[in-house]
């Protein structure tokens, strides 16, 4: 991914197991203030699961750590999948666990994952627990 401007970021997601190459994108419509949340549309490779794909999403999410003071921000959207044809509600929250550190309980409309991801200078390391089960990493770089 390259952050072209403040709030846009685009790329190329490669997902060597389905043999697809495609565009991930994200822009932040809205900066999360400290009364609200923040508003993303993006677009990058359907749900885990299916064989193939594009989503186009919305999703709100907000930081609670100056509120409660606790590092969580829960968020929600909703998301067209190209594979199933069909809109989806996903949800989850993130934990930023320490500096460049941070763990996810996710659901993706279908299923409920769980991942960690380190990331550090201009790249990311994810371990993924698809379905809570079966484990995969993704490994990410910016430039």
């Amino acid at each position: 991914m390259h952050q072209l401007t403040k709030s846009f970021k685009a790329g190329v997601e490669w997902n060597q197991l389905a043999g697809e190459v495609g565009l991930v994108a994200n822009w932040r419509a809205l900066p999360e203030t400290a009364t609200r949340p923040a508003v993303i549309f993006g677009t990058s490779s359907d749900r885990i699961g299916t064989p193939d794909g594009q989503s186009y999403y919305a999703t709100v999410s907000k930081s609670f750590h100056h509120i409660i003071g606790l590092p969580i921000a829960p968020y929600a959207g909703m998301s067209w999948g190209t594979a199933e044809d069909r809109m989806l509600y996903p949800f989850g929250v993130n934990v930023q666990i320490r500096s460049g550190w941070s763990a996810m309980v996710m659901n993706d409309g279908v299923h409920t994952h769980l991942s960690s991801t380190y990331a550090f200078s201009r790249y990311s390391l994810t371990v993924l627990a698809v379905e809570r089960k079966d484990l995969g990493i993704t490994i990410g770089a910016a430039w």
